[in-house]
């Protein structure tokens, strides 16, 4: 009976040495996400023709007598922010989509393409961190909206995109 006594205090401090470490993890994050410089759709330039390959690339953004429509089928006018997350992606290029009726209370789409053409990340927001945490060596980001919680997504090398990595109570 004592080596299971044993094994059941070894596991019972080790979940709470598991929990301290997701607490002080949990804490830094909300300090990142605090201090975080946002960028939005303000600091975007619009596209132009110069864009015309990156914009094909972008899924469901469609390009018919010289307007471009949303995937709500909503003319829109793409526009263009450079992300520097630095290791092997360099330069990302996000294309921001404003439409609040088509992506609700974030009011924008924005999608993160590498030098190459390749979507990395897509998904709806209202604005973009680039935070100091680093994984792979390639800087995290996190994507703002309303609501006490904010999304942190990390470099995968294996992925070439970023994956999220951790969901933050602010409040």
């Amino acid at each position: 009976m004592k080596p299971f006594l044993s094994l059941s205090l070894f596991s019972a401090l080790s979940l709470l040495t598991v929990s301290a470490h997701a607490q002080a993890v949990s804490q830094s994050d909300r300090q990142m996400i605090a201090h975080a410089h946002w960028l939005s759709a303000e600091q975007a330039r619009p596209a132009t023709s110069s864009d015309t390959a990156t914009l094909k690339a972008v899924p469901d953004l469609t390009k018919t007598a010289g307007q471009y429509h949303d995937l709500c089928g909503t003319r829109v006018t793409p526009k263009i922010l450079p992300l520097d997350v630095g290791g092997t992606p360099g330069i990302l290029t996000a294309v921001i989509e404003e439409d609040p009726a088509c992506f609700g209370g974030d009011g924008a789409r924005y999608t993160l393409l590498d030098r190459t053409h390749h979507v990395v990340w897509q998904n709806s927001a209202a604005a973009i961190a680039i935070l100091e945490s680093r994984h792979d060596g390639v800087h995290d980001l996190s994507f703002g909206g309303p609501g006490p919680k904010t999304p942190v997504w990390s470099w995968s090398t294996a992925r070439h995109a970023y994956q999220l990595r951790v969901v933050i109570d602010t409040e």
